[in-house]
């Protein structure tokens, strides 16, 4: 049965914006996918993204920013797949007591084909800002074979408590699942046990009384500095998604003006201390001012982040779950790609009221499509002929974009492929006599 599934949820993401622009890192991040008979799970208590990337880069002397930091500082990520059998791992939490717990890991993953992500025990304290409680995000993605698609996510947080304890949320959830098949659904949605403002209740049954609930909450953050944004549900041809409830937290008016003023003044002595520092420097790559720079970048990305358009983002939960049933064919499927056989020959012995289908005497286009087409298809199948779900469309596509060639791009990529191992040839003889 062709297609794919995929699942994520996560417990929190922190990141710095300046108009539109962001980069942050994410905590209790969820991730499972299958394509075809293969599973694929990843569980991360810390997910860096970009910053990993970052903390590799020389910053001076040929040292980087993830070399000077003590080695398991960060959790590594559980990774599993099933594209060697059945596989399962799990990790312990780290951090208890801390200001920061980072959670638990686990994933797995099976053949013909499953698998699943967990972190558990994401908490977070910022003492007189914001309180996080007991995050968890899960994920899961399925095949069942000839039958059904399905992949669902889920993300909780046990309580949230923002400048101290002013505006509380308790038993937080979102969750999203996706089904094509045999049944096809998707929904998604927020939750949220108790909202206290002030110590008054307010109800977020639905859409309209959480969003009264979060003006009320926002009119007695504004003066910290802090506003709450509502999750959205939001459907495509991907899938389907809630996004995170978004804690901002922006300079004040005051603070903006301020800071201004300061950077504006200290711009002259900025410039003044690299020249001073240039010549201290025991390599082309190894001097003060070098490090001294980078220093100077950090400061500058925290003052953008508080700047006019800019702030440091809190997303709590989320969850978005997707399935498909494209099935891409394989360009070298017969005659190693340089002859097209064309259409398979009729059954043999193939009759009864599907045997237009089988022995391809219906064009593509005229099997009915729809849920009713299928139904009565599938009743009319001879006792003991299996019905087992087929793509529910099929596709070519090249990385340019567009549909490819039906002509000769099977020989082309022959040829493309004979020139690399001509080339690498070459090369491994050139090196070889030199």
């Amino acid at each position: 049965m062709p297609g794919t599934g995929t699942s994520s949820a996560g417990v929190a993401r922190i990141q710095m914006r300046s108009s539109g622009a962001a980069i942050g890192f994410g905590l209790g991040v969820a991730r499972t996918r299958f394509a075809g008979a293969q599973g694929n799970a990843e569980a991360a208590s810390v997910d860096l993204g970009l910053f990993d990337t970052l903390s590799k880069a020389p910053l001076a002397c040929g040292y980087s920013m993830g070399a000077l930091t003590p080695p398991g500082l960060v959790p590594a990520k559980v990774l599993v797949s099933s594209a060697d059998g059945a596989t399962e791992k799990r990790t312990a939490s780290a951090g208890e007591g801390g200001p920061l717990q980072l959670g638990s890991q686990y994933g797995a993953a099976t053949p013909n084909a499953s698998a699943a992500a967990t972190v558990d025990g994401v908490s977070l304290d910022l003492p007189g800002v914001l309180r996080v409680v007991g995050g968890t995000a899960s994920s899961t993605a399925k095949l069942v074979p000839g039958s059904q698609r399905q992949s669902a996510a889920a993300g909780a947080l046990t309580e949230l408590s923002l400048a101290g304890g002013v505006v509380d949320l308790k038993g937080l959830r979102w969750t999203a699942d996706d089904r094509t098949g045999a049944e096809s659904d998707s929904t998604a949605g927020f939750s949220a046990a108790s909202f206290l403002v002030s110590g008054r209740p307010w109800p977020t049954a639905d859409a309209v009384e959480l969003r009264a609930a979060l003006a009320a909450a926002n009119a007695v953050l504004a003066p910290n500095g802090l506003s709450l944004d509502a999750p959205e549900v939001a459907k495509n041809s991907e899938g389907i998604a809630v996004s995170p409830l978004r804690v901002s937290v922006s300079a004040t008016p005051a603070l903006r003006a301020a800071l201004a003023a300061a950077l504006v003044g200290i711009q002259p002595l900025r410039t003044q201390l690299l020249s001073f520092v240039a010549p201290i420097q025991a390599g082309a790559d190894c001097g003060l001012a070098r490090a001294l720079g980078f220093g100077y970048l950090a400061i500058d990305l925290a003052t953008l982040a508080l700047g006019d358009g800019g702030a440091v983002d809190l997303d709590l939960g989320g969850a978005a779950a997707g399935t498909d049933g494209i099935a891409y064919a394989n360009p070298f499927d017969s005659g190693f790609g340089l002859v097209h056989l064309g259409p398979p020959a009729s059954l043999p012995g193939t009759t009864g009221p599907l045997a237009p289908i089988l022995n391809g005497a219906v064009s593509e286009g005229s099997v009915p499509t729809s849920a009713s087409g299928v139904a009565a298809v599938a009743a009319a199948a001879p006792a003991g002929v299996p019905i087992s779900m087929a793509a529910t469309s099929t596709a070519c596509r090249s990385i340019q974009g567009g549909a490819c060639t039906t002509s000769h791009g099977r020989l082309a990529a022959w040829i493309v492929l004979l020139l690399i191992a001509a080339l690498a040839a070459a090369d491994r003889l050139r090196t070889r006599f030199a």
